[in-house]
């Protein structure tokens, strides 16, 4: 097959029944970018002729049943953007070469057998976004510079020291002190025994403080500078100006310094969300100013002068239900985004609670319509225009009154040009990519337009696109396969969440749920544009109360 297929740049074969090994023949598709064979039944050792595949961006292997240890020849893949081995049963410990694939933002090695320690060279991997090593039985310590690392991506191993995003003071003075009274001075044996007993103490709590007293002016001197160190490593590996560019001003001036230290350096107590382009943080740079930071992975662009040229165009793109680009930091070293921090947190993590609170129609059909405007904007009245090729429920965020803001919405055109090829790896997500765009890696309006449906899908039901519960319907079956069986065979009122179909309108919920069905469309054509889906939304606003 590999001799016919030279040019095949996409091959997807996950969710069959699949069993024995990778072929040899997937070596001679020079030009293949991705490879998914997860979900089907290999087994075996993974072959050292994976390594023969130097142009594959994406390779996931995951839920199958390869063993043995991961192959050396894997770190010969440079290209590689995308690793999943998870759900298999695969020994022996974790490659440290792998830390040397600079363009690796995605590491998913959960659900094995490995041992040994974790890598210390993965702390200083730039580019890596998403690290998960949870069920295995790793042992050591945790590497504590890594910016995809949490406590999640690391449990169920039961011999790895355990997971702290911080050390108090107080639990180091224990340590400390701990040990000084193990191995500290003890109260003379030839001590007069007329002395009274109050003056045993008395000079056992003197001799104490003397020794207390400067490890703990020194352990605070220690922790304040480790602090400082920490930051002043995050600015001292910036080569160059260290300049905030500012696009839209606020109440007080940005500075690289000012910025990073609200951050905490970066640090993972304050990471409140990340994806394919990076990690975004939570930053109150003085009392009562709180920005989001969204740090970009260096890996995912290329040239530092077209980046700065094209965030420029989108700092002067402003729509009401667009998140508000304040400024920038560019340099060889370091790139991050600021934008206007929204306390209600993305609509992934609404949809999962709306459970545990009363969600009105109302409030649905005011997200999808804030989300169809905002999109009708990028693609119609936007110079240049924008598609933002990732449209999915973690890149829409909301504010304490539930008005929705598409987030990331021009990060997908500041890719190099030499990795236009490769979007659907970089800037789509499973069950949300449109199917041509899968295929052939060319996107058009219509590739939004297709996102934008799934999103809405999700809004009206309790499924999510790839539900589990669709596994019984066979591959390839999802929200979309579904809500269009469903209305085909007239139980459309099957699709939505109970207690929102009995709340209704349900005319209204009906004719939002087939123009989601539209939007999601096998053929361009028949997919409306953005600005029908926005003006039908407003045809069916719901009435005031």
């Amino acid at each position: 097959m590999g001799h016919t297929c030279k040019c095949l740049k996409i091959l997807s074969l996950a969710s069959n029944e699949f069993v024995g090994s990778i072929p040899t023949s997937f070596t001679d598709m020079v030009s293949l970018l991705k490879l998914n064979l997860s979900e089907n039944r290999l087994r075996g050792p993974i072959p050292s002729y994976i390594g023969e595949m130097k142009e594959i961006r994406y390779l996931s292997l995951s839920n199958n049943n390869f063993s043995g240890t991961m192959p050396w020849d894997l770190v010969q893949l440079s290209s590689l953007e995308v690793l999943e081995l998870s759900s298999n049963s695969l020994s022996g410990e974790i490659l440290p070469d792998l830390a040397e694939l600079k363009h690796l933002s995605v590491l998913r090695l959960d659900h094995n057998k490995l041992t040994g320690r974790i890598p210390f060279g993965f702390s200083n991997m730039t580019a890596l976004s998403v690290f998960n090593v949870s069920f295995n039985n790793l042992t050591g310590s945790i590497p504590l510079n890594s910016i995809s690392l949490n406590c999640e991506s690391v449990k169920e191993n039961p011999n790895l020291q355990p997971c702290r995003t911080d050390q108090s003071s107080s639990e180091l003075e224990r340590h400390h002190f701990g040990n000084i009274s193990q191995g500290g001075c003890s109260p003379r044996e030839n001590i007069q025994t007329n002395r009274s007993e109050f003056n045993q103490i008395e000079i056992a709590s003197i001799t104490s403080a003397s020794i207390i007293f400067p490890v703990l002016i020194a352990l605070i001197f220690f922790l304040v500078c480790m602090k400082k160190f920490a930051c002043n490593a995050v600015s001292d590996h910036v080569s160059g100006r260290k300049e905030v560019v500012t696009c839209n001003s606020i109440s007080i001036q940005l500075t690289y310094e000012n910025v990073v230290r609200a951050t905490g350096c970066f640090n993972l107590q304050n990471c409140i969300g990340s994806g394919g382009f990076g990690a975004t943080y939570k930053a109150e740079i003085v009392p009562g100013v709180v920005v989001a930071v969204k740090r970009l992975s260096l890996g995912r662009f290329q040239g530092v002068q077209q980046f700065a040229a094209e965030i420029k165009t989108l700092g002067r793109v402003q729509h009401p239900n667009l998140v508000t680009l304040i400024g920038y930091h560019v340099s060889e070293a370091e790139m991050f985004l600021i934008y206007n921090y929204l306390p209600g947190g993305n609509l992934e993590n609404f949809i999962q609670e709306r459970s545990r609170r009363t969600v009105e129609w109302r409030m649905l059909h005011k997200i999808a319509l804030d989300i169809a405007c905002a999109l009708m904007y990028l693609h119609d009245e936007c110079v240049p225009r924008v598609l933002h090729r990732d449209i999915k429920p973690s890149n829409i965020l909301l504010d304490k009154h539930f008005n929705a803001y598409l987030s990331d919405f021009g990060l997908a055109r500041l890719l190099g040009t030499s990795e236009t090829h490769a979007t659907t790896d970089v800037a789509g997500t499973f069950g949300y990519v449109a199917p041509e765009y899968a295929m052939t890696c060319r996107v058009s309006d219509k590739a939004d337009v297709y996102s934008y449906g799934v999103v809405v899908l999700e809004l009206l039901s309790d499924k999510k696109a790839l539900d589990p519960s669709f596994s019984s319907f066979g591959n390839g079956f999802n929200i979309v396969t579904w809500a269009s069986m469903l209305l085909a065979q007239g139980r459309g009122c099957e699709f939505f969440m109970a207690r929102l179909w009995d709340s209704g309108p349900q005319h209204d919920l009906i004719e939002v749920l087939h123009l989601a069905v539209m939007c999601t469309g096998e053929s361009l054509s028949s997919r409306p544009s953005m600005r029908q889906v926005a003006q039908r939304l407003k045809a069916i606003q719901p009435p005031t109360s």
